[in-house]
């Protein structure tokens, strides 16, 4: 699988770029539930028993990004962070 501008996406396998670290081995879950994502006031962060829904993690340019799945950032290979409550009101809305 490779990562495409806000998914995983599957691939053929390519055992030179597996190597050159180009591609990642398929899994499932990550093609089906790891999505980057924009995020505002409106966004669902937790669900009703506070489980965090949404992660964020910054790319190579050192600016925030929002994901739908606890893993690692694509780009930069850190492990994400589940929102908080002071993440939210200090980057996205300051009315939460």
């Amino acid at each position: 699988m490779v990562w495409e501008k806000s998914q995983y996406v599957e691939v053929k396998f390519d055992t030179k770029k597996y190597s050159l670290g180009q591609i990642k081995l398929y899994n499932e879950d990550r093609v089906k539930h790891f999505k980057k994502v924009d995020v505002d006031c409106n966004t669902e962060f937790f669900d009703s028993n506070e489980k965090v829904k949404i992660w964020y993690g910054k790319n190579k340019k050192k600016t925030l990004e929002y994901f739908s799945a606890l893993g690692l950032h694509p780009e930069t290979s850190k492990t994400l962070n589940p929102i908080t409550p002071y993440m939210i009101r200090k980057y996205i809305c300051e009315e939460y």
